[in-house]
């Protein structure tokens, strides 16, 4: 993984990221269709799983790779984005839990969060070496294999936030 590269792409998703959340109306934010998470919702779940994704980059493992990755970014993306119509239900610790009530709050942690991976992906703190950690339902999967998820991760949940917004335009021309 060319790190210079991912830096470059975490910054480029990242600013997508503050920009539709900032472009949401405080109805658009709170709207939600029958059984879906509202916007602020996804926003919380998009930065809860960054941090546990965090967490998990910085244990150690007995368990190694013969290779950088195992699945790859491209095959991440097509199974988390690109592949949208399969949902799977995140495990109940990564739910929103409601400490994030508003874009000024989520700007500022998850801000934060962004660039505590990138420093300590740049100070070699986060080193990105063959340790397989295992996903719930992509399986195992390497450091370089975790850092493509976040990127792919929140790519999904901002997609679902346009599909959130698209509703709420087609529910109030009705």
């Amino acid at each position: 993984m060319n790190l210079k590269n991912y830096i470059r792409t975490l910054d480029n998703n990242t600013n997508d990221t503050m920009r539709l959340a900032k472009s949401c109306s405080s109805i658009q934010l709170q709207f939600n269709e029958e059984g879906k998470w509202n916007i602020m919702q996804i926003l919380e779940h998009i930065y809860i799983v960054d941090k546990v994704i965090y967490r998990l980059l910085l244990k150690p493992s007995d368990k190694l790779s013969e290779t950088e990755d195992l699945l790859g970014d491209n095959k991440i993306k097509r199974l988390v984005v690109e592949k949208r119509e399969y949902k799977v239900a995140a495990p109940e610790s990564l739910y929103p839990k409601g400490d994030i009530t508003d874009v000024a709050t989520f700007e500022k942690l998850f801000l934060q969060q962004r660039t505590s991976i990138k420093h300590d992906l740049e100070s070699g703190k986060i080193i990105i070496d063959t340790r397989i950690h295992k996903h719930p339902y992509l399986g195992e999967m390497t450091i370089a294999d975790w850092l493509s998820l976040i990127i792919h991760h929140t790519h999904r949940h901002l997609e679902q936030i346009k599909d959130c917004m698209f509703a709420l335009e087609t529910n109030n021309s009705l």
